[in-house]
């Protein structure tokens, strides 16, 4: 009897406890659902208005000393600018906007487009503000011809009528974002990815959304894009969001970059191409700069392990071997206070100090006066001293519409200051446009 009693006993605490377990299960989802249904009430009241040029509150930040900015970007993926920089697209992105300008400050947002605009929204109905939110992730891009297939009836949408059906396109994805798909039917009749267009519809209605706080957002149009059933992918459904400044490319001449996305839903035109340009730093004859934006201001500062560009005495572009780092020149220095004053055979660069460090040990044998940066020895095109000084040169092309948001933003933004932050080593002169 007692061990029947034990028994049940214990029977009945495994089942207090299990029934606890489920209770406070079910309680966390029914909070973490009811905050989910919150956001998305209030997204909804946000959205209330049809006419979305009336802001519910004006959230930006005119009283702070810098302004406040949202980048979302892939700080994962791989960029190649030069071989001695490693960086990421999102770094790439951070260092465009940081440079030049000390008045802005990022909030740096590692994630997908729909993600982080959620949580800006978020943020601004919590209380803080922003003064624009940017990203340069892949853009949200289809042809007309899947465009064609969203409006009931099927017309033939092209450049031509676009604008024409833009209010259609925008109910129709503030529709799928709150509501779903219209039917089966139109589902089975869609030339489009089913969950991509939801994705986009979201979107869609963040970016709205944030327009009703004044804050705009500024994206790219788009790259070049594998074709659809021999058409490019020339429409950006986020450009139909009034808030969106969703610009496409132009190369340095001005031209649109050819099969580069673009329709009249663009917000602009904006350069994207770019000479990928290397200057020596001011301060280290040891590191070079790279400026990747034309802006004068170095974007990376590297150790150098290239070749040094220099003008010779023509006027044109040349280059010198790899100066000696110190510790090679300490170990090669002790190697020739061995020999004879007249053996300096090797072929070698030095730094100014490096130099008049040599010299001083045998000025009788070198005796060249000079107020360059580097001194190369024994060069075989210029003789035993050639005293020189360093040069920008380009070292390659960036072309892609991701640069033009940092780009926009900073013009969009006059410098509060105003003036440009000198940005530690401040504005290169004198780039070389090669």
């Amino acid at each position: 009897m007692t061990d029947s009693i034990l028994h049940l006993h214990v029977l009945l605490k495994r089942s207090l406890i299990a029934l606890l377990i489920v209770f406070l299960f079910l309680g966390r989802f029914s909070t973490a659902a009811a905050k989910v249904s919150h956001f998305e009430k209030k997204i909804r009241q946000i959205m209330a208005s049809e006419n979305f040029n009336t802001f519910q509150e004006d959230r930006r930040c005119p009283a702070d000393r810098k302004y406040r900015v949202y980048m979302i970007d892939n700080f994962e993926q791989d960029v190649d600018l030069v071989p001695e920089v490693l960086t990421s697209h999102g770094e790439m992105l951070e260092k465009i906007l940081r440079t030049g300008r000390d008045d802005i400050e990022l909030i740096i947002m590692n994630t997908a487009l729909s993600k982080g605009l959620k949580q800006v929204i978020r943020d601004l109905i919590e209380g803080e503000c922003a003064d624009a939110v940017m990203s340069s992730v892949p853009g949200s891009n289809y042809t007309y011809g899947q465009i064609s297939t969203l409006i009931p009836g099927r017309p033939t949408i092209d450049s031509g009528n676009i604008l024409y059906y833009r209010s259609a396109l925008r109910h129709l994805l503030t529709d799928i974002a709150f509501g779903g798909f219209p039917s089966v039917e139109w589902l089975e009749k869609i030339d489009v990815n089913s969950a991509k267009l939801r994705n986009d519809a979201r979107k869609f209605v963040y970016i709205e959304a944030l327009g009703r706080f004044n804050v705009p957002v500024i994206l790219p149009y788009g790259n070049s894009d594998a074709t659809y059933k021999g058409q490019i992918k020339t429409v950006n459904l986020l450009s139909l969001a009034s808030n969106a400044r969703v610009y496409s490319a132009l190369d340095q001449e001005g031209n649109r970059v050819e099969g580069f996305p673009y329709s009249p839903l663009s917000s602009g035109d904006e350069r994207a191409v770019y000479n990928i340009v290397e200057c020596p730093h001011p301060d280290d004859p040891f590191k070079a700069v790279l400026d990747i934006n034309n802006d004068g201001y170095p974007d990376y500062t590297y150790f150098r392990s290239n070749p040094i560009a220099y003008d010779d005495d023509h006027g044109e572009l040349a280059f010198a071997p790899l100066v000696l780092k110190q510790a090679q020149f300490v170990q090669w220095r002790a190697q020739i206070e061995n020999r004879p004053e007249c053996r300096f055979n090797d072929e070698v660069v030095l730094t100014a100090a490096q130099y008049s460090e040599i010299k001083s040990l045998y000025p009788s044998a070198m005796d060249t006066q000079t107020t360059k940066d580097y001194v190369w020895l024994n060069s075989p095109e210029h003789g035993q001293v050639y005293a020189f000084d360093p040069a920008c040169w380009k070292r390659g092309t960036l072309i892609g519409t991701s640069v033009i948001p940092p780009n926009k933003l900073k013009e969009m933004l006059p410098p509060k200051t105003g003036r440009a932050s000198r940005d530690g080593i401040g504005k290169i002169l004198g780039f070389l446009d090669r």
